[in-house]
């Protein structure tokens, strides 16, 4: 069924009006039958095209048709026609001939029209703006009765449609199509679909199972709607010849059922076996699982006993660690006190050195403090006037700017008046002599507003208020150096009394470090024993640890072997069961299936392609000959002037069809 399907779908090459390749006889008769249909899907116009492959060259073709107002379309060859038959002079050539017919199609196309959900006539479409959907049914009316599995059943020959159109992107978005595709190339949209009208029917087959289209539905959001050509194409050659080989292989699959039946009832059996011995298998391991648990009970309570030993050993090592590390501290550190003091002695006598040569320097500081003290006084008295002179430049630049400013907004104005228009000569001359000398007078302001603000920055940079803050500092500075005057004293006087007492303290600390030197080497030897009694009972320890967690995961390893074993039994007797049931209820059925439903679904299949076969013509053939027919139906257009236009035409084809 699924190559059945995907053959019907590549069907929709025959749009491009491909043809196929069939073996060459006397005379090839290939027919194109294009059908006009207005825009709610009536035929009013049928033309059909005929194409007589002369494989033979012969000089007379005879054949046979039922059109009317016949034109040879492809040469100058002439016939004659007594009713139906018709005598081709062809000279070796092939004929391309075309007429008219009143016939009715195989396959009629009903079109409906949706405005926003609401049913909406083609004419009446044209122009409106929403969410438009147009749905194409497609019926076939080839309908056969024959004889399957004993009962008359109808069946329609196998149709393949193929439709589309285009549509304009600027007033449509959205563009959505029913089994088909949608190619957009930014400008335009082709929408393409695909139906079987009458299959579903013909194979018997529920919507449930395989919902088989026999409508296509295009929708979009419109914007004044319009609507191109809608092209339908459609063929009955379904299955091509290689294909047949599908109703070999359903043979070959029927020919295997009883294998499979067989099979099945083995399954079952095998299931039931393992089923027994998954049963004992759950028992025997509950009985190990309970010995295991002792086991490992009793390994983890001598765990827990030796961990108390284990405990005080490493508390006494650590102890003993401790100790000779506190002997070493002791023992290296009296040794850098007796250093230490020694030099602090000898730094000690630099530093009373030192003070008294800061001493000597503080006085020759004070000396230079005071007399820039003197300076900066004499100097400040000089700068009374330069505050005046600031606040004057400052003024002067204020008024230069604002000068400048409402000659620049003067000559603003000027141009504002030329280009307004309507003035004299004389007045726009004397304009432009006022706008020029106001661009001079601006030169000149800028240039003494930048001289000003020079002057300014010069003057400045020599702060009154500068050099008051520089003289506070330098108060400051000679009452600190009075302090620091106290200072020197007393380190020089401390100095004296410290360098004679650090002596003392080197000859006591010398003492202490002999010591603890006898205290270090006493504990080292206590820490040595200490530490190979621990190493000992770690490493014990480690091995208990190793056991007892071994045995833990050993035990909840069981316990997952134990319930796995109780669920391997549980799914062994519930695929027994399901073995059984599906034995009996699936492959039975699947049995009496093939034997029965499947080979009449086969029988639909091999009676569709004899119908596809032997339609292969329109209009008339002569026995003996061979041929193909497509057909091509081109609905019109919706445009919103061409209302009116449609109705005449559609008129006067039914006044010629009376």
């Amino acid at each position: 069924m699924k190559k059945f399907m995907s053959k019907l779908i590549c069907g929709v090459l025959l749009c491009t009006m491909i043809t196929y390749t069939t073996p060459l006889f006397a005379f090839t008769k290939d027919e194109t039958v294009y059908s006009k249909l207005d825009s709610n899907g009536n035929i009013y116009n049928t033309v059909v095209s005929d194409h007589i492959k002369n494989t033979e060259r012969s000089t007379l073709i005879n054949d046979l048709s039922d059109l009317l107002n016949i034109t040879n379309v492809g040469g100058d060859e002439s016939f004659e026609q007594n009713g139906t038959n018709l005598v081709w002079k062809t000279e070796g050539d092939d004929i391309y001939y075309q007429g008219e017919s009143k016939k009715e199609l195989p396959i009629q196309c009903d079109i409906k029209y949706e405005l926003n959900g609401e049913e909406i006539s083609g004419k009446d479409i044209a122009g409106k703006s929403g969410k438009v959907k147009i749905t194409l049914t497609y019926i076939n009316r080839d309908s056969h009765i024959v004889k399957i599995a004993g009962k008359n059943e109808t069946l329609y020959t196998p149709f393949i449609v193929g439709c589309g159109t285009v549509i304009n992107n600027d007033n449509n978005k959205d563009i959505k199509i029913t089994n088909g595709k949608v190619i957009d190339d930014g400008n335009k949209s082709i929408v393409i679909g695909l139906a079987f009208p009458g299959l579903q029917e013909s194979l018997n087959i529920s919507k449930d199972v395989i919902d088989i289209p026999s409508s296509v539905e295009i929708s979009m959001d419109a914007s004044d709607f319009e609507m191109s050509n809608i092209m339908t194409c459609v063929t009955s050659k379904v299955v091509e010849d290689d294909d047949l080989s599908l109703f070999n292989d359903l043979d070959k699959i029927f020919s295997q059922v009883n294998t499979l039946q067989f099979a099945s009832k083995q399954l079952e059996d095998g299931s039931n076996t393992l089923k027994q011995g998954t049963i004992t298998y759950n028992e025997k391991s509950k009985e190990f699982n309970s010995a295991l648990k002792q086991v490992s009970k009793g390994i983890s309570s001598a765990n827990s006993s030796y961990s108390e030993i284990n405990n005080a050993i490493s508390l006494i090592n650590n102890s003993t660690s401790t100790l000779q590390a506190g002997a070493k501290s002791i023992s290296d550190g009296s040794d850098a006190i007796s250093t230490n003091l020694l030099v602090l002695s000898e730094k000690l006598g630099e530093l009373q050195a030192g003070a008294s040569a800061l001493k000597a320097g503080k006085d020759n500081l004070t000396s230079g403090v005071n007399k820039i003290i003197s300076s900066v006084n004499a100097n400040t008295s000089n700068l009374g006037n330069q505050a005046d002179t600031i606040a004057n430049l400052q003024k002067l630049i204020t008024t230069n700017t604002n000068t400048k400013n409402a000659l620049v907004s003067q000559n603003t104005s000027l141009n504002n008046s030329l280009l307004s228009g309507g003035l004299t000569t004389e007045q726009e001359t004397t304009i432009r002599n006022q706008i020029a000398t106001n661009n001079n007078l601006i030169t000149l302001l800028d240039s003494n507003i930048a001289a000003n603000n020079s002057t300014l920055a010069l003057l400045r940079a020599t702060d009154i208020s500068a050099m008051q803050q520089l003289q506070s500092g330098l108060n400051s500075l000679q009452n600190g150096l009075q302090a620091f005057d106290s200072g020197i004293e007393a380190i020089y006087n401390g100095s004296s009394e410290l360098q004679a007492g650090s002596s003392t303290l080197a000859t006591k600390a010398t003492e202490l470090s002999q010591g603890a030197k006898s205290l270090y080497q006493g504990t080292t030897e206590l820490s040595n024993g200490t530490k190979a009694l621990n190493s000992g009972s770690s490493q014990m320890k480690a091995g208990l640890n190793v056991l007892d967690y071994s045995s833990v995961k050993l035990t909840d390893a069981n316990n997952q072997l134990t319930d796995g074993a109780s669920t391997l039994a549980d799914g062994a007797e519930s695929l027994a069961n399901g073995i059984t049931k599906f034995n009996k209820e699936g492959v039975q059925k699947i049995c009496n299936l093939a034997n029965g439903d499947f080979k009449t679904f086969s029988t639909r299949l091999e009676k569709l392609q004899e119908l596809s076969d032997e339609y292969n013509n329109f209009t008339m053939l002569n026995d003996g000959n061979l041929g193909e027919v497509k057909f091509i139906m081109i609905v019109d257009s919706i445009k919103k002037d061409d209302n009116k236009n449609q109705e005449a035409i559609v008129q006067d084809k039914n006044k010629e069809n009376h």
